[in-house]
């Protein structure tokens, strides 16, 4: 019986006891569970705010990179990714340039990587690009022209011979000689950027419409290397030529008054202020025109040139001097100071219509005029006095540029170009030309170029002989 009560007490405790104990247990594991689920919530969220912080940085560095490259380029830095802005087209922020005749181009402040049409040489940290055009003209001319492809008013026939040359009674000649292909390389080395640049078409031969290739343009320009400023060596466009007072026309040769000539230099370019630039050039004496006598060389030319280009008005201003020296029958050489100072420009008329622009420039010296289109003589042998006299010579186009539509446009031009000749040239000498032009271009496309142009132009000799002659240019441009 005691053994029954003893069991019986112990199963009370049992029953009544241990379910107290784990009702206690159970209420201390549900604290921790709940517990362990706020530091889990926690430990989320600080995981949240760390990516976000770490996200936050990541794009910061970005920014930070892109900012860099376009250190290294030289260039300002573009816009972040998620920025809300769209760069405006240049043909909405300033007149429509001639690229294809531009030295310094549109898009020279791409970015490395952004370089629009270009593609990556990863081996050498190069970007090339490769473009040009194929264009076909089709030339018609009334009268007695020697220049059967680019109309050089200088080689307009004169006097009553030229009604017994060929073509006195009109010619048609068909051209691809304008043709051109050009290779550009841009290489970043540290701080700077190293650019390369290759062009040619097929005018070797200036007068003719048979084409062979001619080498136009070979230079390289590295940025920043020369007291803030950029260097440029090979053979472009000479540093007194302003390339933007280039009128849009469709006849490859341009006004008569155009200093255009392209040749081996050195150049130096800094900036010196928002929108205005200093150039300072050496350039090869090897095309001076010297009449009656050897012509030799000793010093290159010098030119200094001002820029100021501030949409919608862009100024040149330039000087040349150059040491022009000639011998005859290797006798004593004679030598003779020549100079030229210019002034151009185009100037945006917003007012007339958005994007219509007119161009201009006026040209005087002495000595100078193989540099122009025409290329008169420089200087003249003074075998009398057994002297070099150089030939003082005058030039100026203007034109305007009207935009009937989107993509149909017209240029408008006229120059002239006078020497004052010496008394002892002989009759027959240059004197002077006269250049006017007008087209209608349609431009469907940045590729496509159809457009149709009427030239005249107009040679006097010293002596009063002149000639004219009227031109019909067709051209059909394909862009690459």
């Amino acid at each position: 019986m005691k053994n029954v009560l003893i069991i019986f007490c112990m199963g009370f405790s049992v029953f009544f006891l241990i379910p107290p104990v784990f009702a206690e247990n159970a209420l201390d594991l549900g604290q921790i569970i709940e517990l362990q689920q706020k530091q889990l919530e926690e430990q989320q969220r600080q995981i949240d705010a760390q990516q976000k912080q770490l996200e936050a940085q990541r794009n910061m560095l970005l920014d930070m990179q892109q900012k860099v490259q376009g250190l290294t380029q030289g260039v300002a830095a573009p816009e972040p990714p998620d920025a809300k802005k769209v760069a405006a087209k240049p043909s909405e922020t300033s007149p429509p340039r001639r690229t294809e005749t531009q030295t310094t181009r549109r898009d020279k402040d791409h970015p490395h990587e952004k370089w629009e049409g270009s593609f990556g040489v990863e081996a050498l940290n190069t970007r090339v690009k490769i473009g040009g055009f194929a264009e076909l003209d089709v030339i018609h001319d009334t009268d007695a022209i020697a220049s059967k492809g680019q109309f050089i008013t200088s080689t307009i026939e004169t006097g009553d011979d030229a009604a017994k040359i060929d073509g006195a009674d009109g010619q048609t000649n068909f051209s691809v000689n304008p043709t051109r292909l050009y290779v550009e390389t841009r290489t970043p080395i540290k701080q700077r950027r190293l650019t390369t640049f290759l062009s040619m078409d097929f005018y070797d031969d200036a007068l003719d419409v048979h084409p062979e290739p001619r080498m136009r343009q070979a230079y390289g320009e590295l940025s920043n290397i020369l007291f803030g400023g950029d260097l440029m060596a090979g053979q472009t466009w000479t540093t007194f030529a302003d390339l933007e007072a280039f009128p849009n026309v469709l006849d490859f040769q341009g006004p008569n008054s155009f200093f255009g000539t392209r040749q081996p230099l050195l150049r130096w370019t800094r900036g010196i202020a928002a929108g205005l630039k200093f150039m300072l050039s050496a350039e090869t004496p090897d095309n001076h025109i010297i009449q009656d006598a050897d012509s030799l060389t000793a010093w290159p030319d010098g030119v200094l040139s001002l820029v100021w280009d501030q949409v919608p008005v862009h100024l040149m201003g330039s000087f040349l001097a150059r040491d022009l020296r000639a011998s005859l029958d290797n006798g004593p050489t004679e030598t003779a100071f020549g100079w030229g100072t210019s002034l151009s420009g185009k100037v945006g008329v917003p007012f007339i219509a958005e994007k219509d622009f007119m161009t201009f420039s006026v040209t005087y010296g002495e000595g100078i005029g193989s540099n122009f289109n025409d290329q008169p003589l420089d200087a003249v042998f003074d075998t009398t006095h057994s002297e070099l006299a150089t030939v003082p010579v005058f030039g100026y186009f203007v034109s305007y540029e009207h935009w009937w539509s989107g993509q149909l446009k017209s240029t408008a031009v006229y120059g002239f170009l006078e020497t004052d000749n010496l008394d002892f040239q002989s009759s027959d000498s240059f004197k002077e030309t006269q250049y006017a032009s007008g087209n209608l271009v349609w431009q469907p496309t940045e590729s496509l170029l159809f457009g149709i142009e009427g030239l005249w132009g107009r040679r006097e000799d010293k002596g009063g002989e002149d000639g004219t002659d009227f031109r019909t240019l067709l051209t059909t441009r394909y862009t690459f």
